[in-house]
């Protein structure tokens, strides 16, 4: 395959169909429809993208609307706007401060949540930052996993060496206005992990090393083998030590 730098560009302004292939750079400021995989060095949505076939680049940035109908790879991804995933997610740098659903699962690096995300599949990753809305329908398994709570996330089981998942201390309007309002809350099934931070969190099991159980949370059993401290203000059914 060619080197990516001396492909020819493709910008579209207005309205354009094409087959897919192979560029340098993608720039869609128009509408534009891709049947066919593409592969390229960058690739800019400032206006609206729909694509049947699988996405390859080194950098991603969606600003406008994005349908993706296939897998997307590539080094850095952000969206700012609204992007859907109808396949994997690969890539190492992950952002959204819009709004992303990603039909399938997610492998990555550092993925970093301002806005919203809807996974279906798992997620792999080293590290998770979330200060938006998150919601995973499969599996996370993260080295570190940090949510601050605005609204309501949710993900089936959580795994990871490291996991705090806290609220935010200083609310805004921001999530209600956009549909998103209610208490903050975290809801899943098992958390197992080395070092444990929980608040607003409603669990069935809870398993690690050293756990914290603060305020809000509400977890049937607590299984630990190092310390375990549990708020006054949070309910606990059971612990014991393993």
């Amino acid at each position: 395959m060619e080197e990516r730098n001396k492909r020819n560009d493709l910008n579209v302004a207005g309205i354009s169909q094409t087959a897919g292939g192979n560029f340098h750079r993608v720039s869609i400021d128009g509408m534009a429809k891709v049947n066919g995989n593409l592969d390229c060095t960058s690739m800019e949505v400032n206006g609206t993208l729909k694509m049947h076939g699988a996405l390859t680049s080194e950098s991603v940035a969606i600003n406008g609307m994005c349908t993706l109908n296939g897998p997307l790879t590539s080094s850095r991804v952000r969206v700012d706007g609204m992007t859907t995933i109808n396949g994997d997610l690969h890539s190492p740098e992950l952002e959204v401060n819009g709004k992303c659903t990603v039909r399938g699962r997610v492998d990555g690096e550092r993925i970093d949540i301002g806005g919203v995300i809807d996974i279906e599949g798992d997620v792999q990753c080293e590290s998770l930052n979330v200060r938006g809305n998150i919601k995973i329908s499969g599996l996370l398994n993260a080295g570190t996993v940090e949510i601050r709570l605005h609204t309501s996330s949710s993900a089936k089981e959580i795994g990871g060496e490291r996991i705090d998942i806290r609220r935010k201390e200083q609310q805004n309007g921001f999530w209600k206005s956009i549909g998103l309002g209610g208490t903050p809350s975290f809801k899943t099934s098992l958390i197992e992990g080395d070092e444990i931070v929980l608040e607003d969190t409603e669990a069935d099991i809870v398993r690690g090393s050293n756990i914290l159980i603060g305020r809000g949370c509400n977890i049937r059993l607590v299984e630990y083998s190092g310390e375990l401290e549990v708020d006054q203000d949070a309910k606990v059914g059971s612990s014991q030590r393993i």
